[in-house]
C-alpha cells in the first residue's frame, strides 16, 4: 500500500507525535497500522477508537505525517471487513439510531424560514439540535446587520463528515450533491458554516468529490470579522474578561483557520485575549467518536483546557465547534471560568443577550446517547 511504504519509509521514529497525542503512548502502533493496512495481520479496535483524528501529531512531525494519516483509512478498512456499529450509524441522517432525530423528539427544534438569500447559514446537526445557541446567535447577529440570508437546517441536510470521519462515507456520499444543489436553489454567493466539520466537508471534501463550488464557503468566525470589518456590525458594550481562545483541531490544524475568531475579539472592548495565536492549542477531547466510545476519557481531555486557562489567569473560555462547546461545558460543571461560543460572545457585545440552558441541553444529548448506543458509557468498541 503505497500510505504504508511512504509512511514507513519517512517515518525516524523519533516520537514526537506521541509526546503531544492525549491518547496514545506506545510506537508499537504504527507497526500495527502498517501491518493491518498491509494485510499481514490483524489489529484491536481499541487502537482504532483511541484516536481523536485531532491533527496535533502532524502537527509536531518533522516529516508532517503523525499517526492519523494511517488512522483514517485503517478505520474504513475495519467497517468493509466489520460492517458499522450504532456508534458509527448515530449520525447517519437515515438511520432509525440518529442522535439527533432522538434529540428533536424530546426537545423543540428551532424552525427557521425556508426562503431565498444570497448568504445561507449552515448551522450544523449540533447547533441546530444540540448547542442551539450558537445557531441562535449567529442568525440575531445576522439580523443586526441587515444580511440577506437563509438558514439551511436539519438533519436531512447533514453534511456527512462526522460519518465519513468515523469510517462510513456513504452520508457525504449520498448529502453532498443535494446540500449543493439546495445551496444553488437559494440564490446564495456565500455560504458559512458554524461546524468546523461541515467547513471542511463543503470547503475541502465536496470540491473533490463534485466539482468546484460556484458559492464563496466561509467559517461563521470569518464571515463575522468580515461584517465587522466591513462596518455592518460594531461591538458596543464593554465585556471585561481575560480571554483563553480554544482553537477546534479540524478548524484550525485541518484548514488553517484561527486569525479570524481572535480579530473579532480583539475588536470588542474590554476583553483581553490571552492566547493571540494557536502555538499550545489542544483537543477538547471530543472528536474522532472518543466522546461516544470513552465517555469519562473524553471529558478529562477537556479538562486539560480549563487548566491551561487557568494558568494564563482566564476567566472566559471562547470556542467556535459544537463538539468542543458540548465538552467543555460537561468537563467544567464544576469549573469558575466559563465558556461562551463565539457567536454567542459577539452577541453580548452587540447588546444581545441569547438564553442559554446547559443543564437541560446536557441532560438531553446524554439521555439521547443512550437511547442510540447500545451500552453506552458501559463497554467499548467498533
Amino acid at each position: 500500500m503505497e500510505l504504508v511504504e511512504k509512511h514507513r519509509s519517512n517515518c525516524t521514529e523519533c516520537g514526537q507525535c506521541l509526546e503531544v497525542c492525549p491518547r496514545y503512548n506506545d510506537l508499537g502502533l504504527l507497526d500495527k497500522l502498517y501491518g493491518y493496512l498491509e494485510e499481514h495481520s490483524d489489529i484491536d479496535a481499541d487502537s482504532l477508537l483511541r484516536c481523536l483524528t485531532c491533527g496535533l501529531c502532524k502537527e509536531a512531525c518533522p516529516e508532517e505525517l503523525g499517526i492519523k494519516m494511517l488512522i483514517s483509512p485503517a478505520r474504513q478498512k475495519w467497517v468493509s471487513e466489520h460492517g458499522l456499529t450504532d456508534r458509527q450509524t448515530m449520525v447517519d441522517p437515515e438511520a432509525e439510531n440518529n442522535l439527533f432525530k432522538k434529540i428533536a423528539e424530546l426537545d423543540e427544534t428551532p424552525v427557521y424560514e425556508n426562503s431565498s438569500g444570497s448568504v445561507v447559514y449552515f448551522p450544523g446537526c449540533a447547533g441546530t439540535y444540540i448547542n442551539k445557541v450558537m445557531a441562535q446567535a449567529t442568525v440575531a447577529l445576522l439580523d443586526k446587520a441587515a444580511v440577506d440570508y437563509t438558514v439551511l437546517s436539519g438533519v436531512e441536510y447533514c453534511c456527512g463528515a462526522v460519518s465519513a470521519g468515523s469510517g462510513d462515507p456513504e452520508p457525504i456520499r449520498r448529502n453532498g450533491q443535494l446540500n449543493i444543489d439546495e445551496i444553488r436553489k437559494r440564490g446564495a454567493k456565500i455560504l458559512i458554516t458554524a461546524c468546523p466539520g461541515c467547513f471542511k466537508a463543503f470547503k475541502d471534501i465536496y470540491p473533490k468529490m463534485f466539482g468546484k463550488l460556484d458559492f464563496q464557503v466561509l467559517h461563521v468566525s470569518q464571515y463575522l470579522e468580515l461584517l465587522i470589518r466591513e462596518g455592518k456590525l460594531a461591538p458596543e458594550s464593554v465585556l471585561k474578561h481575560k480571554v483563553f481562545y480554544h482553537d477546534p483541531c479540524h478548524l484550525t490544524r485541518a484548514m488553517g483557520v484561527y486569525r479570524e475568531a481572535r480579530d473579532v475579539l480583539e475588536h470588542i472592548q474590554g476583553t483581553e485575549l490571552a492566547n493571540k495565536s494557536p502555538e499550545n492549542s489542544a483537543c477538547c477531547g471530543f472528536g474522532g467518536g472518543v466522546r461516544v466510545n470513552y465517555p469519562s476519557e473524553s471529558l478529562d481531555v477537556a479538562s486539560d483546557r480549563y487548566r491551561a486557562a487557568e494558568k494564563l489567569g482566564c476567566d472566559i473560555i471562547i470556542t467556535n465547534c459544537g463538539g468542543c462547546m458540548q465538552n467543555l461545558i460537561e468537563a467544567g460543571k464544576k469549573e469558575k471560568i466559563k465558556v461562551f461560543d463565539l457567536a454567542e460572545y459577539l452577541s453580548l457585545a452587540c447588546g444581545i443577550k441569547i438564553v442559554r440552558e446547559d443543564s437541560r441541553m446536557l441532560e438531553l444529548v446524554n439521555r439521547a446517547y443512550r437511547l442510540c448506543i447500545s451500552g453506552y458509557g458501559k463497554s467499548k468498541g467498533l
